[in-house]
């Protein structure tokens, strides 16, 4: 069992400070905060190469042309970020790019999009000629609270959501929530799954808050830079002390991540991430009655506290023994047998912990019951 106290660490709002083995970084949080990206580097040295998602670059193009217009010797690569799309061919256009247009490592890439967009430009970063810079600019909510910050990158392989990748720290994170007014509901809501997950790393106060804050995002379309800094400060906190998960400490971020990964792979991706997230945790909770990590008082608690949050109906179309094959195949999984992160109560979780199939199945029922209720 791992005893979470981090949230108890204060960090500035604003500005938070991420400190690592490999490299300390800024986030940045605020609306318009690509200002201040844009004047950082009007004068900097080198070439960059803008990585945009397309979505986001037709909804804010003339921001965007301005941005890059501002950096100096810059190039841009529209992106279609989709799971499909996330890929080691995407990967390999940027390179291409790169290589077409001399960039060295004094040159650097700029992600500006969602998870996707991040982890695609991430990896490439990572791997061209073993390492360059590159930022980190989420307009997801997603992305913000989650994805932008700590490192992970990579794409997907066989099926297997993100099999190949690395652990490489962007130069700096600029979180503008500006870009989530013009955020679809289908991503509101993937980034709820993650917030979602917040709730239960951290105390009881802090999960009463978390769970009022997703209230306000889904009922009043409020994005509170509070709460958006306070994820993220969650994840620093668990990202310093274990940067590319040595110790087990990074895997509290993976609480319900086994199952979600296992649903997305399954339905060939039709859901989004966050989505999948919210149902894996709803699933996480069940498996943590079953087992005895909480009694039925508590489980039916933590479901109802949360049932505001979107459950997919697409998720019931998955195969039960697809959804356990996939499970088998997570990182997160040893030898075959089914490892998962799960909660006890918000502050207490525990990882690595086997569970048999006949409780998967019974959990699963459990979830399709729920969310042909909902």
């Amino acid at each position: 069992m791992i005893l979470l106290k981090f949230y108890e660490r204060i960090l500035r709002l604003k500005k938070i400070e991420i400190r690592t083995q490999s490299k300390n970084y800024k986030v940045i949080i605020g609306n318009n905060s690509i200002k201040e990206f844009a004047s950082e580097h009007r004068k900097s040295d080198g070439k960059k190469l803008f990585v945009l998602d397309k979505n986001v670059y037709r909804l804010h193009k003339s921001k965007l042309d301005e941005l890059v217009k501002q950096s100096n010797s810059s190039l841009t690569h529209i992106f279609h970020s989709t799971e499909k799309n996330k890929t080691l061919n995407s990967v390999q256009k940027i390179y291409d790019i790169l290589l077409k247009n001399n960039f060295s490592r004094r040159d650097s890439l700029v992600a500006i999009g969602g998870g996707i967009v991040g982890d695609v430009t991430g990896f490439a970063a990572a791997t061209f000629m073993r390492g360059i810079d590159y930022y980190q600019i989420p307009t997801t909510l997603l992305s913000m609270v989650d994805s932008s910050v700590g490192g992970k990158t990579g794409v997907n392989y066989s099926k297997v959501k993100n099999l190949i990748g690395s652990f490489y720290q962007p130069q700096k994170v600029y979180v503008d929530i500006s870009f989530l007014s013009t955020l679809p509901n289908k991503e509101i809501y993937s980034g709820a799954g993650e917030i979602f997950k917040y709730a239960f790393l951290s105390d009881e106060e802090n999960y009463l808050l978390i769970r009022d804050g997703l209230k306000a995002i889904l009922n009043q379309n409020q994005f509170d830079e509070e709460l958006i800094a306070k994820c993220i400060k969650l994840k620093a906190a668990v990202v310093e002390n274990d940067e590319q998960e040595k110790s087990g400490l990074r895997k509290i971020l993976n609480l319900g991540h086994t199952f979600a990964h296992a649903f997305e792979s399954t339905i060939n991706f039709r859901i989004k991430h966050g989505e999948a997230v919210i149902a894996g945790i709803f699933a996480s909770l069940i498996v943590s009655e079953k087992v005895g990590l909480i009694n039925k008082n508590d489980l039916n608690k933590y479901l109802t506290d949360f049932y505001f949050l979107p459950l997919n109906k697409e998720i019931v179309k998955a195969d039960r023994s697809e959804i356990i094959k996939f499970m088998k195949s997570d990182k997160k999984s040893s030898q075959g047998k089914i490892q998962l992160v799960l909660a006890s109560k918000p502050g207490e979780i525990f990882i690595d912990f086997h569970v048999s199939e006949k409780i998967i199945k019974y959990a699963l029922n459990k979830l399709f019951e729920i969310i042909g209720t909902v």
